[in-house]
């Protein structure tokens, strides 16, 4: 399994919030969807609310959007807090920066939302475990990561890619926990003028933080002609595939 280095994940989406929303459009699909799911069910305000890897915040203006918020607490490995300021002007908030991993969040959540994030965690089973633990009884779960061919083109030409679980994994790791609302998987098909624009997008995006790769003029050239090769299609473009997973669930009642 592929060794994450937290710091050059953090680097990597700190260089990246300038270009992220304008790039990032396969995540506002994502952001959207999850709303939807949380739309699902009736509640339509949370005493306290917990965003792990807020980011730029694209979830959380949608969740202020559609939901009222007593209290919100929002983490991310960088630095946002300024950009939450400016978002939830007149809103209660508390921002953790640092590892959700290691962070030891309050207890009492309504609701922990997390959007393309828990992808890069160390340990996703304990971090379910952990969730339940910080949940009020019945309290809800909306995730989403990625499932394992997540960006397969660029898997398939350089070998590079995160570690991710599959649905299994996840199903298996919520059910001691939570009652699953929703769990599902979808493709979300990119298409890019070039194969430059593609590694202009992945860069663009922070999704590069996975290893450093040393791009030689040869190697470049050679990644570009066979990523032309293998993944054209019609109108001159050529495919990027998003592979994510949706996860709603509500805690279980304690016996």
């Amino acid at each position: 399994m592929l060794t994450l280095d937290k710091a050059r994940v953090a680097q990597r989406f700190s260089q990246s919030l300038t270009t992220y929303d304008q790039q990032a459009v396969a995540q506002q699909q994502i952001n959207r969807q999850l709303i939807q799911l949380l739309l699902q069910q009736e509640k339509r305000h949370f005493a306290q609310l917990l965003e792990i890897g807020c980011g730029t915040g694209q979830l959380t203006a949608l969740l202020k959007q559609h939901f009222s918020v007593t209290q919100w607490h929002l983490n991310d490995l960088c630095a946002v807090q300024p950009r939450l300021q400016t978002l939830l002007a007149g809103e209660q908030f508390h921002f953790f920066q640092g590892d959700a991993e290691s962070i030891c969040f309050p207890k009492g959540y309504d609701l922990i939302a997390s959007a393309s994030t828990v992808q890069w965690f160390s340990d996703p089973k304990a971090f379910i475990a952990q969730c339940a633990a910080k949940l009020r009884p019945r309290g809800l779960l909306l995730l989403s990561t990625f499932a394992p061919q997540n960006l397969q083109e660029i898997r398939h030409l350089t070998g590079i890619g995160l570690t991710c679980p599959d649905r299994d994994c996840w199903r298996d790791w919520l059910t001691p926990h939570f009652e699953i609302l929703h769990l599902s998987q979808r493709d979300i098909p990119l298409y890019f003028a070039s194969p430059m624009a593609v590694l202009q997008h992945l860069k663009a995006t922070g999704v590069t933080a996975v290893r450093r790769e040393n791009w030689t003029k040869s190697k470049l050239q050679h990644f570009l002609q066979h990523y032309q090769q293998h993944y054209a299609v019609e109108a001159k473009k050529v495919r990027l595939t998003y592979q994510p997973i949706f996860i709603f669930a509500r805690k279980k009642e304690e016996k």
